[in-house]
């Protein structure tokens, strides 16, 4: 995915080296990448561009060293906040002990900043209402990004990403374990976009930022495809013949959820993700869970 623009090619700096960023990655073979994480990275087979892994622990660091942010580079930052609180303190000392400004910044949040909607459709437009300190953490960050971007003059591109899926990162252990999912009516809305089409619209907004067509604002992304949670797993059983899972009250499944898997049932919401499809002329490689699956192996 090339622009027709020859762009110039900046020091692209993952902020958060997990799946994401390495599939991202291996789309940026010829760029400078610095992999930021708590643990070494290994540099992407094929990679022909300057590759450095710097170990850092955002909540441990005092001080970043240089070569995490090198001058002129593009950030991706899809580190997590903390686990507790309202603010994320990881993001606060990334900006406060960087080096260099990047000349271009995105970053990763989430749909959970618009907490509960009761199964209806929120777009862009929508005010954040955030229910749990997850939610607020991720505004928290959306808002210093915004600042840190107006202060030094560059620009920047928050996407409020759904849940991210692959064939790896299917739920699969819990249809296997006969995990109930709520029933009817009661199954909150699932929204989700595959770790590829993320990773591709990554692609999109770097090119922007290199060819001088930078997209800025706040972008919801997700397959456009929203289905009941119980509709979700029902297909994941489908597609790996496994028994389907059984069916109970919202009530009962909160109550033997983890806290985390407790607060994405007890929000229930459509994502309309349409304004990033318009804005960057992109089309899902995987435009619903059923494409995604006919891809994924079988067990034997």
């Amino acid at each position: 995915m090339q622009s027709h623009a020859q762009p110039n090619r900046s020091p692209i700096v993952l902020v958060g080296y997990g799946d994401v960023a390495r599939r991202l990655a291996h789309r940026l073979t010829d760029h400078e990448l610095v992999a930021i994480g708590r643990h070494p990275a290994d540099c992407p087979a094929g990679h022909q561009g300057r590759w450095q892994s710097v170990t850092i622990d955002l909540d441990d660091e005092d001080h970043l060293p240089a070569e995490a942010t090198p001058q002129g580079a593009i950030w991706i930052y899809l580190a997590p906040p903390p686990r507790r609180g309202q603010t994320d303190t990881r993001l606060a000392k990334w900006m406060a002990e960087a080096s260099n400004p990047p000349s271009g910044l995105i970053y990763i949040s989430t749909t959970g900043v618009y907490g509960d909607r009761g199964g209806n459709w929120v777009d862009e437009s929508t005010p954040p209402a955030p229910a749990h300190d997850r939610g607020h953490r991720r505004l928290n960050a959306e808002g210093q990004c915004q600042r840190y971007a107006q202060a030094n003059q560059i620009p920047a591109c928050t996407l409020r990403v759904t849940g991210i899926y692959a064939c790896d990162r299917l739920p699969v252990d819990k249809v296997r374990q006969g995990t109930p999912v709520p029933a009817g009516p009661e199954a909150p809305w699932s929204n989700r976009i595959h770790a590829e089409d993320l990773s591709d619209i990554l692609r999109l907004l770097i090119d922007r930022i290199e060819t001088g067509h930078p997209l800025t604002g706040t972008f919801n992304v997700s397959d456009n495809q929203p289905t009941p949670t119980n509709v979700t797993y029902r297909q994941i059983a489908a597609h790996f013949g496994l028994p389907q899972p059984p069916e109970a009250s919202l009530a009962t499944v909160l109550e033997q959820a983890s806290p985390m898997a407790r607060e994405f049932l007890s929000e229930s919401r459509r994502v309309d993700a349409s304004a990033i499809q318009r804005a960057l002329g992109w089309t899902p490689r995987y435009p619903g869970l059923a494409a995604a699956l006919a891809d994924c192996p079988r067990f034997d």
